[in-house]
């Protein structure tokens, strides 16, 4: 579980030759896999130090403060740059929420009005395509706000008895569609009877969707798409696979991110907010990958 630990603060303890007598368990990765021991050594109180984890350089404050007679020092190491990013996503938050919903009032209106129209016209084919990329555009649009007010918030609201290969079943459908269009084979190994969970049902759709749709957008010449599900040593298993561009080495510790994305009309919201209804529910979602391979999601749910 360590690979899911959050690098924010670190407890050290060094004697004065500058060796190390304890680290917490974030004290031990980061003194493991950086040169944090080396600039540890010559770090005084108040100072900022850069350490390097997962090829990632962050900026860590030291507080340091001997400990009586003793001939130690105790460090807490603080991440600064997590600390700023979690003040920003913060005041971000308590905006957006607000901000999304006085936005969707307008573009309901507006969806059903395109919609009426794109019923009642009766002009060339070339003008009733326009407007049906208008339509889409405007879906499209909707999608991301809702994936805007459930990364800003919400609790699970409708929890009860879920069958997981049914909501599965569910969500392929939905989109069979739209993987035909976009030329992506489906295959997938769903166990039908798979342990039935507590969770909430819609939120579980959306966090399917999110990863089929990101999925497709992997494939843009069409792929295969292979969906499975099993239980198994007291968990289920999920896994999204596609054969769709991959995530090179650099960028995957970043996907789950808010507001990170490489493609030019994404948001960055969609696979945080997956990983978010994932741990609301007490489960992990991981990701294995390769440039021009594809990626594979995997979803534990804890029986």
């Amino acid at each position: 579980m360590s690979r899911f630990l959050k690098f924010y603060r670190a407890i050290i303890i060094i004697d004065d030759n500058g060796d190390t007598v304890y680290a917490d368990e974030v004290g031990k990765l980061l003194l493991n896999e950086s040169d944090a021991a080396l600039k540890l050594k010559d770090a005084g109180d108040g100072t900022v130090i850069s350490i390097v984890k997962n090829s990632v350089a962050s900026d860590y404050s030291v507080a340091s403060e001997k400990v009586g007679g003793s001939g130690y020092s105790l460090i807490i190491l603080e991440n600064v740059s997590e600390r700023e990013r979690a003040s920003k996503l913060l005041s971000l938050g308590e905006i957006m929420p607000s901000l999304a919903h006085e936005i969707r009032n307008p573009l309901a209106g507006i969806g059903v009005l395109l919609d009426d129209i794109h019923d009642r016209m009766t002009c060339a084919e070339n003008e009733r395509h326009l407007l049906r990329m208008a339509i889409s555009e405007f879906d499209r649009l909707e999608r991301m706000l809702t994936d805007v007010l459930t990364y800003s918030g919400g609790d699970l609201r409708a929890m009860g008895e879920e069958d997981i290969a049914a909501v599965l079943s569910e969500v392929l459908m939905l989109n069979s569609k739209l993987c035909v269009i976009n030329r992506v084979n489906v295959q997938t190994d769903i166990e039908p009877d798979i342990p039935h969970i507590l969770a909430d049902g819609s939120k579980l759709r959306q966090a399917f969707h999110n990863l089929i749709i990101n999925a497709v957008q992997a494939m843009a010449g069409g792929g295969n798409l292979t969906v499975t599900a099993k239980a198994a040593d007291g968990c289920i298993c999920i896994h999204f696979k596609d054969t769709g561009s991959g995530i090179s080495t650099e960028k995957q510790h970043m996907i789950f991110e808010p507001f990170f994305t490489d493609k030019k009309d994404g948001t960055g919201i969609g696979l945080s907010v997956v990983r978010d209804i994932v741990r609301r529910h007490g489960g992990e979602i991981t990701v294995e990958s390769e440039s021009g391979k594809g990626t594979d999601f995997c979803i534990r749910f804890n029986l």
